[in-house]
């Protein structure tokens, strides 16, 4: 017989850890409220490597099948299914506009975090909240993690700005939609460290050859100065990514010289394209190595509680896993999450500390690797 999970749990942060974590506790019992700072589709991102059975494991809806709302779209050629942050989200907020006891409140920015012995509480300019529990799933700039770990508020530099972008199939020359390598990889030079390029959906979620997008990682360590004249990086602090509409005119034509000069092929043309059509923006790298993960009656998961470079990959799969183990553990643990939600946490920081460092040690090693390689 299932124990009690009565109680009530706010998630601070509606994108994708917050949301699936929200949807698999509201689907066992628990009321959520998902407190997210943004309105509608007003976040961007490129492409994932999606696990889609962890993806229902931790729902408890089927990613896989035309259920409860159309399957989740994925493209997959050979060895890994790809998705696009968009189709993700789209399909995560159809099954929480479905999902009884779960609440997802827009425009509701969150700028404090506490908990005493009895409740959370969260407090923001449209909020004056309080919960049994509350979980940070807030991103690698975490106001919630500044309540579970005050002496490390930020994830640091990780030496490279990510140029990124998704390039629709319809900007390429026909013959490099059934080419099965899109070219990529490493060079030694810092401007260009490292290409990753793969397909994914296209915008509606498209899977069909000539429909899809190709989503595009160009690692840089030549922009640190560049970031900080431009107050992306404080010390070592990232303060944000650098959008499409920053890249003027002549810093374009500077990437575009970079990228005739440095790459040949598929890769050319998909770059190449992303500068052109205006579809580049940034991402300056930042890592997180957690201590822990939990500090009362407050938790973090995915990139609020340890941050890794793509270059390791499973970013998503590390954030869904944090949400289906702290499921776990409140139902391991029973009774209300008022009685037990302390217990919970703690059980879920037992299951989840390890594996997350692990990863992001293996990250820290990735990027000091590829940095002691260029000349």
């Amino acid at each position: 017989m299932q124990k009690s999970l009565s109680g009530n749990v706010a998630i601070v942060g509606g994108s994708l850890a917050g949301l699936a974590a929200g949807i698999g506790l509201a689907r066992y019992g628990i009321q959520v409220v998902v407190y997210e700072q943004t309105t509608g589709e007003e976040r961007g991102g490129t492409g994932l490597g999606v696990d889609l059975e962890l993806i229902s494991e931790t729902t408890g809806v089927d990613a896989r099948s035309d259920r409860l709302t159309q399957a989740l779209p994925v493209v997959n050629e050979g060895y890994r299914d790809t998705s696009t942050w968009l189709a993700i989200f789209r399909w995560l907020r159809a099954v929480a506009t479905q999902t009884d006891r779960l609440l997802v409140r827009e425009a509701s920015r969150v700028d404090a975090v506490g908990s005493d012995a009895h409740q959370g509480f969260l407090l923001g300019p449209a909020v004056d909240a309080r919960a049994d529990v509350v979980i940070g799933a807030d991103g690698y700039r975490s106001v919630v993690r500044r309540a579970v770990w005050p002496e490390r508020p930020y994830a640091p530099y990780g030496g490279f700005l990510i140029w990124r972008a998704l390039v629709q199939e319809d900007w390429l020359p026909t013959s490099l939609v059934g080419q099965v390598s899109l070219g990529g990889g490493r060079t030694s030079h810092p401007e260009t460290a490292r290409l990753v390029l793969y397909r994914v959906p296209g915008a509606e979620g498209e899977t069909a050859p000539g429909r899809r997008s190709v989503t595009v990682a160009w690692y840089d360590a030549s922009r640190t100065d560049w970031l900080r004249e431009r107050g992306y990086l404080v010390g070592n602090e990232v303060t944000g990514s650098v959008p499409e509409d920053t890249l003027d005119e002549q810093l374009r034509q500077e990437l575009l010289a970079i990228v005739a000069r440095r790459w040949r092929g598929p890769a050319r043309e998909i770059v190449t394209a992303a500068i052109e059509r205006g579809a580049l923006f940034g991402t300056p790298l930042a890592e997180y190595l957690p201590e822990r993960l939990v500090g009362g009656r407050v938790g973090i998961v995915g990139d609020a509680a340890h941050v890794a470079s793509p270059m390791v990959g499973a970013g998503l799969s590390s954030g869904l896993e944090d949400g289906a183990a702290f499921r776990r553990a409140v139902v391991r643990t029973g009774g209300t999450t008022g009685e037990s939600g302390i217990r919970a946490l703690q059980l879920y920081e037992e299951i989840r500390l390890q594996p997350n460092r692990e990863r992001v040690l293996e990250s820290l090693a990735a990027t000091n690797g590829l940095l002691r390689s260029l000349r």
